[in-house]
């Protein structure tokens, strides 16, 4: 089995074209099933297949959309990069000090109690 990474590229045709920004069907045949991917335009996905199939082929020529065989490697890393980031989680004292602060600017006082000036 190949990967290959499939990307809609009827977004960069001519305005004047048929095929301007249109989403494309992919048909395959997985398991003795016949799927059908609609692939929007600038989309890209990974099918992974033992060979191409006839649709896939037709589109090529045409020009409305790009393949290019990927390695396994390849594909981690793109998955790698669309999951979100993992936010970094702060202690229980820094979250005291952000509150903390945030209410200070929002009292409005021009001096705190610990910073005011003795009257004498």
């Amino acid at each position: 089995m190949t990967i290959y990474k499939i990307t809609n590229i009827t977004n960069f045709a001519g305005k004047r074209e048929v095929k301007f920004n249109s989403p494309l069907d992919i048909e395959y045949v997985d398991a003795m099933m016949k799927k059908t991917i609609v692939v929007k335009p600038g989309e890209t996905i990974f099918l992974q297949i033992s060979s191409l199939p006839l649709s896939v082929h037709r589109l090529r020529v045409k020009r409305l959309i790009s393949v290019v065989e990927v390695g396994a490697t390849e594909l981690q890393k793109t998955i790698d990069a669309a999951k979100p980031a993992v936010p970094k989680k702060e202690s229980v004292e820094e979250a005291e000090k952000k509150v903390a602060i945030a209410a200070k600017k929002k009292s409005g006082k021009k001096y705190h109690e610990e910073e005011t000036p003795d009257s004498e």
